[in-house]
């Protein structure tokens, strides 16, 4: 916005009022016409009315959840918080998700890894088991993962049968 010429003192008006949400965890996108600040759009994560529900559910049957995200930390604050999800690495490259992944694999824990991205595919393949949203996702998380899921239909079903089978392997 700089850059283009956009009036400092608009700018930083703008980014003042758009604090509140940016502490949300939302992404703001600021806006100008003809060099003029004309606004923001504050864009958040929804979640599905059913994941918080299914979260504790894996928690309540010894699963412990983690959340691996390439979000800034207010987003996956947020997101963690609504999920009951009490372990969040935010921030986190392909790389650093697998690194992570082999952390818990070092310990003896497997890992039930859920993606989307081509971010998401190189930890989708390291995971013992790697779970891709295919029809929201990439091709190349559905090519990595050893399950994809094409449409909602069944999809809470898989993920909790395929953590509990992890759970069953480890004893």
């Amino acid at each position: 916005m700089q850059e283009s010429g956009v009036e400092e003192i608009a700018l930083m008006t703008m980014c003042a009022e758009a604090k509140e949400y940016l502490q949300q965890g939302c992404t703001i996108i600021y806006i100008a016409v003809d060099q003029k600040a004309a606004g923001y759009i504050a864009l958040s994560d929804t979640i599905r009315e059913e994941s918080t529900a299914m979260i504790d559910q894996l928690t309540a049957l010894g699963v412990q959840p983690v959340l691996l995200t390439g979000d800034h930390e207010n987003a996956a604050k947020s997101i963690a918080d609504q999920l009951h999800i009490s372990e969040v690495h935010a921030g986190c490259l392909p790389e650093d998700k697998l690194n992570w992944i082999a952390d818990y694999q070092k310990k003896e824990e497997a890992v039930c890894m859920i993606g989307d991205g081509v971010n998401d595919a190189p930890a989708l393949k390291r995971a013992d088991v790697g779970i891709a949203m295919g029809g929201v996702g990439s091709d190349i998380a559905v090519d990595a993962a050893d399950i994809a899921l094409v449409h909602n239909a069944g999809s809470v079903l898989v993920i909790i049968n395929s953590a509990l089978l992890l759970n069953w392997k480890r004893k």
